[in-house]
Parts: C-alpha cells; structure tokens; sequence
C-alpha cells in the first residue's frame, strides 16, 4: 500500500532523478547509469511487501521462512544504504556496491548470531528405559556412576557463543563501515562548500538509528534473532518518505 501512494506522489510532483552512477574507466569518471532515488524506493516498498507475502505463505516457525525473511532484508538493507549513499553524495559504483555487500553481511551476521546464540535446544534425550520382563526375577547390578574420566566423555550440549565471539559483534564491525563512509561524504561535502539538504541528513540520521536498534535487538534478545521484525520495515519507510521530502 505504501508503494502505490509513494508513486503517486512521485508521479504528481514530477519528482526527478536524483543522480548519476560514475565508473573510473581508462582514467576518468564516465556515467553509467542514473538512479531516481524515489522510483527505487517505491521498489524497496514493493519487494519488503512481497517478502511479508513470501513467509506468510509459510509455517513461521520453519527454518525456511526464517532464511526467506533474512535474504529478503539483507537485500533490501543494502539497497536501502546504496541510496542513502547517493543522497550524500557517493556516486563512484564500486564504492556503492562495496557499501550494500558490507550492509547485506552484516545483516546476515545477525541471522546467524540468531541462530547460534540461541538454538532452540531441549536437554540431551533420555533413553527409555528396559520394558520389565515379567518372567525374569533376575534383578540387575545398578550401574556405578561414571568416574570423572568416563564423564568427561560424555557427550553434553553445546554451550552459547558469548561476548565479542558472537557473530553480532562481527555484523556490528561490518555494518558500521558503510556508515561511517556516508558520514565523510556528508561532512566532506560541507566542508567544499557543497553540503546535502536538511532532508536528506534527517533520513540518513533517521535510518542509521533503525539500523542500530536491529543490532541492538539482535544483541539482548537473540531468542527473537530469528527474524529482525518490524525494524527494517520502518527503516524503508522512512527511507521512501525521506526521499519524497528530500525531492519532492
């Protein structure tokens, strides 16, 4: 629903394309392609859309919408930076691919934090015990307990990944590269004489928060790591709007 709006106030305000895309071919910049920020949001809108679609049609406890869900974001997460990217000036394509592959990692880290650090795991199963036989009067020596050279072999359950071990803490490292690129365009930019609008700096301010609630979340609650809720979802909505108030 919000793409169709989001497109109608494009269509309405004519809003126009927000830059090129440059390569460094033969020694010098050459243009490759040219990006409408606003069209390219109403597609993040459509595709987060069609990802809540996707895990719907699927038992939301089955690993497979958990995979489809965490894709589906990391994609969307890494586009969403690519733009942000742009709006502040980056234009260089493999700066930007460079941005949204560290973006789509470091959201999939989470994913994988999600899925370690908090296994659905229950205790070791127990052995049923011998039916008793009836016709036998025989009773069994009990078992001696395991001395501590058998016990430490036997097998026990794998214990959480804690601290800087855990794949959060990696996805945190990743993820703030891309950002902390954008913050130097966006102050270099100030500092020629060549600042980005006010809109432009709320949507970037605004998405980056997004951005470090999901980790945090992943963090302190990775039993509920396994899909990255409604975070991302406002993240492209605030992106998309931002856009709009930024060009409109």
């Amino acid at each position: 629903m919000q793409a169709i709006v989001v497109g109608v106030v494009i269509t309405v305000t004519a809003m126009p394309a927000t830059g090129e895309v440059t390569a460094r071919l033969g020694g010098a910049d050459v243009a490759i392609a040219t990006v409408h920020a606003g069209w390219a949001a109403v597609v993040l809108l459509a595709l987060g859309g069609l990802v809540d679609v996707a895990v719907a049609r699927i038992d939301p406890l089955a690993t497979r919408a958990r995979l489809v869900t965490w894709i589906g974001w990391s994609q969307l997460s890494g586009v969403a930076v690519f733009l942000i990217a742009q709006l502040n000036g980056i234009t260089e394509l493999t700066t930007l691919v460079a941005l949204y592959a560290l973006t789509a990692g470091a959201v999939m880290m989470l994913a994988l934090d999600g899925a370690l650090v908090a296994p659905r795991m229950a205790g070791p199963d127990l052995e049923p015990a011998p039916a008793h036989t009836p016709a036998s009067t025989h009773t069994p020596a009990p078992t001696p307990a395991p001395t501590s050279a058998h016990a430490s072999d036997a097998p026990t359950a794998p214990r959480g990944i804690r601290g800087l071990r855990r794949p959060a803490a990696l996805a945190a490292v990743i993820g703030i590269v891309p950002w902390g690129l954008i913050a130097f365009a966006q102050i270099g930019g100030g500092i020629v004489g060549d600042p980005v609008g006010v809109w432009t700096r709320v949507v970037t301010l605004v998405v980056l928060a997004l951005s470090i609630a999901v980790s945090f979340r992943g963090w302190f609650r990775p039993a509920d790591a396994d899909a990255p809720g409604i975070l991302p979802l406002l993240a492209t909505s605030a992106l998309a709007w931002g856009v709009v108030a930024a060009l409109g």
